[in-house]
């Protein structure tokens, strides 16, 4: 898939970084020279230092062509133009990072966003799941409250030890966030190998939530 991401701070970085390991492509767009620089050295990717607000400089990324078009500025209105220009100019599905849960769900679909980013469901593999494996959850439930994050402590016993991420079987609905190690939060990729002592964070839906306990407990 072509992904473009707009925000090259920590969010799009890593975000950027999953994707790649993933074998996608993608642009980046950040107003920074310096965070242009830095992710475009870091992860030798095109990133281009401009007002993703101006078509022209959406134009810059082939946007037609693009899979995914993801916003995440600080700017929830900042977002929402950007999706709107990206839609009008021939993205298939854009997605917007929104701080305010009341927005009204008629008026972000009217603006052609697919995808709702709220700031406390912001993980990176989690919205690289969401965009690569749409099938798998919408964010928007989030905001309807039919989402949970469970929290699993892995033990010498668990399913889950010794396995590499890509290697578990997640059921319909549910996807690993992040991992707990020595009190630090490691976006997981996919050849990361979980260990004992480690927790694992799994966003599901509720509807899921039993089947993913029977599926990893």
């Amino acid at each position: 898939m072509y992904i473009v991401i707009i925000g090259a701070g920590n969010l799009g970085y890593y975000l950027a970084h999953l994707l790649l390991e993933e074998s996608h492509e993608c642009v980046v767009i950040d107003k920074d020279a310096e965070r242009c620089d830095k992710i475009a050295n870091d992860l030798d990717i095109v990133a281009i230092n401009g007002d993703a607000t101006d078509p022209k400089v959406l134009q810059k990324t082939d946007i037609k062509e693009a899979d995914a078009v993801v916003a995440l500025t600080g700017a929830d209105e900042t977002n929402m133009i950007i999706c709107l220009l990206a839609k009008d100019l021939g993205a298939k599905q854009v997605a917007a990072r929104i701080s305010r849960i009341d927005y009204n769900e008629d008026v972000l679909e009217k603006l052609g966003i697919d995808v709702v980013i709220h700031p406390e469901a912001a993980a990176a593999g989690y919205i690289e799941e969401l965009i690569t494996k749409p099938e798998v959850l919408d964010l928007a439930f989030i905001s309807r409250g039919d989402a949970e994050i469970m929290e699993i402590k892995v033990t010498a016993k668990s399913k889950l030890n010794g396995k590499k991420v890509k290697d578990i079987e997640s059921p319909a609905g549910s996807a690993i966030i992040g991992l707990y190690q020595e009190g630090n939060l490691v976006i997981p990729n996919p050849t990361e190998k979980i260990k004992a002592g480690m927790k694992v964070l799994i966003l599901t839906k509720r509807s899921s939530a039993n089947a993913v306990r029977k599926k990893i407990l």
